[in-house]
């Protein structure tokens, strides 16, 4: 399965309890022939360690912008120029909001606002963050800005609640982005 040989997948992982998922989605972007840079923000290493997806990917994981230029990591300008696709899953509320407002205040969040390459985002929290009004109202600004959004899916939650807000199906996101660079 080489569909996606040759194409540069950024993958985004945020703070979310679905993070582990990070694993079997990176697994499967590889397995189409896909070069994969995991980039995680500092919430994403409490719930799934950088050297995991490091093996996985095959590829230096970037975590703290403070550190470009210290280890093998290319630089958040470098990492956006060369990428074919900026996957974020799971995407967090928090970064949801950064992405809307364009903030940048770590190596993800800076990778976004200097990527010009189509965007995938798959939320996943508790369902009563996803439905507030603050979350939706970003939801609808970026995909006005074209950004592909994977919503997620009901289902019984981490913290207990059932509802809407579960990371969808990893074989819902990898279709998704084989639609976009398949």
């Amino acid at each position: 399965m080489s569909h996606l040989a040759g194409k540069r997948i950024v993958l985004g992982v945020t703070g979310s309890i679905a993070a582990y998922k990070a694993a079997d989605l990176t697994s499967q972007l590889i397995k189409y022939g896909a070069d994969v840079q995991v980039v995680m923000t500092k919430g994403a290493t409490q719930f799934i360690t950088p050297m995991t997806l490091q093996v996985l990917s095959k590829n230096p994981v970037g975590v703290d912008i403070w550190e470009e230029g210290k280890t093998s990591v290319p630089g958040h300008i470098e990492i956006a120029d060369s990428a074919d696709l900026l996957l974020v899953a799971p995407l967090s509320a928090n970064v949801l909001a950064e992405f809307a407002h364009g903030l940048a205040p770590d190596l993800l969040t800076s990778i976004y606002l200097a990527s010009r390459c189509p965007v995938v985002l798959a939320p996943a929290m508790n369902g009563k963050m996803y439905e507030h009004a603050a979350t939706q109202a970003n939801i609808k600004t970026l995909k006005a800005r074209g950004h592909v959004m994977v919503d997620p899916v009901e289902g019984m939650l981490a913290c207990g609640y059932e509802g809407n807000g579960k990371l969808a199906p990893v074989d819902e996101i990898i279709s998704r982005v084989l639609s976009i660079l398949g």
